[in-house]
């Protein structure tokens, strides 16, 4: 199980992973409140199905924004 990163403080904005560690945190937030999210609901709707695509693409868009700085190190 992992552990719950909410605790853990950023690094210092001089470090090379700064950034790549603050979209992840960013990330992972989305992720946990489209995961809350959807908890509420014990039935499929359209409206719902339409933001957890919505939220999800954010979420992929921000991850795929780390791949290429990582890639290219």
């Amino acid at each position: 199980m992992m552990n719950d990163i909410s605790n853990i403080l950023p690094p210092d904005p001089t470090w090379d992973y700064y950034l790549t560690w603050h979209k992840l945190f960013k990330a992972n937030s989305h992720l946990k409140e489209l995961i809350q999210y959807i908890g509420q609901f014990e039935n499929e709707e359209a409206g719902i199905n339409e933001r957890i695509k919505q939220d999800l693409s954010f979420i992929n868009d921000l991850l795929m924004d780390v791949l290429p700085k990582i890639e290219t190190e």
